[in-house]
């Protein structure tokens, strides 16, 4: 598949943004889900509170703000 411009290419990225919340949103309904907030990880089931699982200490905020003000990352297989 070939992207033909930036447009397209964030109307690709949106919709499977769009699908994978839909998806999570659907799983959580009925299952048992870990997730990452603020820096921990966290596990939630159906009708119940979430659980801290992991507090993640090794984030580097200087290298987040560092790789996000370089624009776009394409990864290749």
């Amino acid at each position: 598949m070939k992207i033909q411009s930036i447009e397209d290419e964030r109307e690709i990225a949106a919709t499977a943004a769009k699908v994978l919340h839909e998806r999570f949103i659907e799983a959580a309904r009925t299952e048992t889900v870990l997730y990452v907030k603020n820096d921990a990880v966290w596990s939630k089931a159906p009708n119940g509170d979430p659980i801290l699982i992991k507090q993640l200490f090794r984030s580097n905020p200087d290298l987040a703000k560092k790789f996000a003000s370089r624009g776009t990352y394409k990864i290749k297989k």
